[in-house]
């Protein structure tokens, strides 16, 4: 999974709750250093509730199922026509954690 890299701050996170990714999240990550919660949308909301003013959105589908569990990853400072980043499929410990590094780094305010 390749995920450039973004800064500022201000991060909103939507997760699509459609069928195919609702259904893919609930799968859990047996192997993630996250047990608990097991849930892809908890260890989200524990991220995005520890950041600066970041939000998390339910979102209807994405149109991206053939990437599913998706997410939309939004910050203030990206360039205009660059806004929003779709990541997935997030389904592997390793996904999750760019993710979290991922929100964390759009987080941090930048000089």
């Amino acid at each position: 999974m390749s995920i450039p890299p973004l800064g500022g701050v201000g991060v909103t996170v939507a997760y699509c709750d459609g069928h195919r990714c609702r259904a893919l999240r609930h799968r859990g990550f047996p192997e993630s250093p996250y047990r608990v919660p097991q849930d892809l949308t908890d260890i989200l909301s524990q991220v995005v509730r520890s950041s600066n003013g970041g939000v998390l959105v339910r979102a209807e589908c994405l149109g991206i199922c053939h990437r599913a569990p998706a997410l939309l990853l939004l910050t203030d400072t990206a360039p205009a026509g660059r806004r929003g980043l779709l990541i997935g499929p997030v389904e592997e410990p390793q996904h999750v954690d760019a993710v979290i590094d991922l929100i964390r780094k759009a987080d941090r305010p930048t000089p």
